[in-house]
Formats: C-alpha cells, structure tokens, sequence
C-alpha cells in the first residue's frame, strides 16, 4: 500500500580516492586508508539483501504495536505532511488532520504532491466537506485554531502528533487532553515536556506520561552520535554546528529584520545542544553549538567537534562496527545533500569527514534528511508510547 509515499534512494560502499589524511601526527597513506575501506566494504557484504546494500532510506523500524490506536495530526505543513505520507505507507490508524485556514482542496493537493519528496503513491480525492478519501482510507479534515476546540473524542483519537510548532509546553499541549486524547507528542523541543529521542533515551518513557517531545531534527541526528563517543571515549566538550535547509520560519524576500532565504546563507541559533544535555545527563553543560540556514529546501549538515578523555584513532572511527545503532547509517564515497532526500536515518555518517588530531580530539560530519527521517522518528515514538501504555504489567 502507498508504495511510492516516500522516495527511495539505494548505496553501495565505495574506496575513496583522494589525498592521504594527517591524523594522530602521522601520515595515513592511500594503502592504509584502502585498507580501512576494505574492512568497511567486508562490513557492508555482511549486511546485503540480494546482493545489495541496504537503502539508506531505511533503518531498523521500532517494532510495530500489535495495533494501532486512533491517531491524529495537528499541523499540516512540511513535518504533519511527511508524517502522514509515513504513516500511510505504513498503514498506520490515522483518523484525522487538523489545519485552521486552509480549504480541504488545497490539503488534499498539497498531500499528493510535494516538490521535495515527489508525488504521492495513492489516490487522494476529496469527500463531502470535511473528508479526504486516500486509496479508499477517510480521513477527516477540522480547521481549529485553539487544541481544546477540535472534536478529536467523535473520532476517539487517543493519540495526536502536534507539528504546528505553537503549542510546545506542556500548559498548551495538553489542551488536547481536553478534547479527549490520551497523549500528545510534540514535534519540537520543549521546556517543560519529556524529552525523547531513539536510540539513546526511549527507555525513560512511562505510561503515566501525557504530553511528551520528540525533541528537535538536529537533536535527533547529534544524540546517538554523541552517546557513541561519550560512552567509548567520555566527552569531555562538544561543539556542534548544523548546516540547516530553508525552514518556514524564513522568508522569500528581504524584509526590515530578515534577508531573503533564497539569495543567503544566515548564521542562526539552535536549540539542539542544551537539550543533548538534558537527554544525555552525563554532557550536560559540556554541549554548545550554532547553526547556518542555507538556501536549500531539504537535507542539512550536523558538524561535532569533540575532544574526549581517552585517546581515539581514525581507524576506529572508520569501521562500521562503532556505529551499530539501529538510527545511524553511513557512506564513504563523494555525495551531495540531496543524495539522502527520503531517508529515515536519524544520522548518515560522512566516513570522508572523520578526522583526529591528537589522539583527543576528533571531528564528524553526519547527513540528515530533517523532514523526512524527522517524521519517522515521531511515529516511531508513537509506537513504543503504544507497547508501553498497553503493556501488562510484569
């Protein structure tokens, strides 16, 4: 079903040819680092399926709830629309949609095509006045501007994912639990919520837990990275840089307090380093970092730089082993952004952009498609709410 919701991409692991690196004081000749790439090759047969490599847009999904409780959307803008897309191929129970404003005409275009991800797989048609048919699937449409005032209990939704970006405090989130919902995920970082990201602190999650966050992209492609290095080596301080695509909060034109998206680079903040430190306790306050929107419309950059307490070496860097974690996937041939348009990969590791100096300081460079592996992380949190809320107990 909805075979073509998502765009795929496929890789194979290439032999990097270019100058040798210096690291650790020493010179790494081309023999050396092609017997690196060799071990990374032999990694990579290992772990083929018919011959070929696994996609990138693919990862170790969070095992499917057995079923899939009435679940809904608020905010239908670049995160709500890859969400339901996800959610779609994945046959996952979406009931509704909520988006104040917006006539039910210009959803249901804005659903089947996307200029980044491509045209949506199935069949969307409008149904009466408040309904889109997808493939035969009804999906109801509200336009409510305040949480407390959408009818999500005529639907018995019991979960929402709230992508509006407005309602990111508990105080405000849990205004759909007035509505009748049971639980809400915010899809930004949050002040007040449980913060949660795959890979490093899902575990932490009780059923007793109403309003939750998915934290941020950049939080979701910088944690289990920095949870690898932090529990080989011990991080001592991290700086982390992310070269960010265009974001609704920009603007096409110049204006009185901002330059156009299209024609600039703009040096911005983010919020990604101090939450690293609250769901990795053990880096708190040894994280800071700073962001570049550049004018792309999808895919951005994660830079760590990070000195750790015990020594490291490029040739572990460079092995695929040290990255087993079921979000993080990685590449060591030349590739641009739009390379990983699709991917669900919280993290893509660039092997070309892992350098040491010293024996204690070391740099990594990671893709990430920041919608789209975005999304997947949310209903991948909404899965494991799932198990946990319907667990009995031991």
């Amino acid at each position: 079903m909805f075979k073509n919701a998502t765009r795929l991409i496929s890789t194979g692991l290439k032999s990097v040819q270019g100058p040798s690196r210096v690291c650790n004081s020493s010179l790494i000749n081309g023999d050396t680092f092609s017997r690196m790439v060799d071990s990374v090759r032999q990694f990579s047969i290992q772990n083929t399926v018919n011959g070929q490599c696994k996609p990138l847009v693919t990862c170790a999904n969070e095992a499917p709830c057995t079923s899939s409780p009435p679940m809904a959307i608020n905010g239908f803008g670049r995160i709500g629309k890859c969400v339901l897309r996800i959610a779609l191929h994945e046959d996952m129970n979406v009931v509704a949609i909520n988006e104040p404003g917006a006539k039910i005409e210009d959803i249901a275009r804005s659903l089947k095509y996307d200029t980044v991800h491509g045209t949506f797989g199935g069949n969307v048609s409008v149904k009466g006045d408040n309904y889109l048919d997808i493939d035969g699937k009804t999906v109801r449409v509200y336009s409510e501007k305040e949480p407390e005032k959408i009818k999500w209990k005529e639907l018995q939704v019991e979960y929402v994912i709230d992508s509006t970006g407005k309602f990111t405090e508990v105080e405000t989130a849990k205004k759909h639990l007035a509505a009748g919902v049971k639980k809400v995920i915010i899809s930004a970082p949050s002040k007040d919520a449980p913060m949660f990201v795959r890979g490093v602190n899902f575990d932490k999650y009780k059923k007793d837990m109403t309003v939750v966050s998915n934290a941020s992209c950049t939080t979701n492609c910088a944690a289990p990275l920095i949870n690898i290095i932090n529990q080989k080596y011990g991080v001592d301080f991290c700086l982390l840089t992310t070269v960010h695509s265009v974001t609704a909060s920009q603007h096409v034109h110049d204006g009185v307090k901002h330059g156009s998206a299209l024609g600039n680079m703009a040096f911005s903040t983010t919020g990604a380093a101090k939450a690293v430190g609250i769901i990795i306790p053990e880096v708190k306050g040894k994280v800071t970092g700073d962001s570049i929107r550049v004018p792309v419309l999808d895919v951005s950059l994660l830079k760590l730089y990070i000195t750790v307490k015990k020594p490291v070496k490029l040739e572990e860097l460079i092995c695929p082993k040290f990255w087993e974690c079921e979000m993080i996937s990685y590449f060591n041939d030349k590739r641009v952004s739009s390379a990983f348009i699709g991917s669900y990969c919280s993290a893509i590791v660039d092997f070309r952009q892992l350098l040491v100096m010293g024996d204690k300081f070391l740099t990594i460079g990671a893709w990430y498609d920041n919608e789209m592996g975005y999304s997947k992380r949310l209903l991948d949190l909404y899965n494991h709410m799932v198990k946990v809320d319907n667990a009995k107990p031991a």
